[in-house]
Formats: C-alpha cells, sequence, structure tokens
C-alpha cells in the first residue's frame, strides 16, 4: 500500500478491504502473542518482574490514551 502511495496511486476504494485485512491479521497476531504468554513463568521470574510487566502496560496504555484524546483521534 505504501508503494502504491508514492507512484500517487489515488483509487484508495480499491484498496479499502485489502487495509481492512491487515487489521485484522494484525490484532490476531497480537492475540496469539499475548496467548502464548505462559502466566506461571512470569509468576515464577518474581514479584519484580511481574511488577515491571503491570507497570510497563500501564504506561503504554496510558500513553496511547493520552496520544488518542491529543491528536483527537476517537
Amino acid at each position: 500500500m505504501v508503494a502504491l502511495k508514492v507512484v500517487s496511486f489515488n483509487d484508495w476504494s480499491v484498496l479499502a478491504p485489502t487495509a481492512f485485512l491487515a487489521n485484522v491479521l494484525t490484532t490476531v497476531s497480537m492475540a496469539a502473542l499475548g496467548l502464548g504468554v505462559d502466566v506461571r513463568v512470569v509468576a515464577r521470574a518474581g514479584l519484580r518482574v511481574s511488577a515491571a510487566v503491570t507497570l510497563s502496560l500501564i504506561v503504554l496504555g496510558a500513553i496511547s490514551l493520552g496520544l488518542i484524546h491529543v491528536l483527537a483521534v476517537a
């Protein structure tokens, strides 16, 4: 899609299904990564690791929500 944009392809309605499919496949990939995490292994790693993971997820979520608000995306 980037290559078509570079060559000034203007009929994006043709590419809408491709963009939708890319979004769906990205979501499925991220879900697969998340489902592949063994919670028992993370728990055995200790409280510090679990706290770091939790804190990083909270920070990432806060940054994402902040950007959505500042950029008025949604």
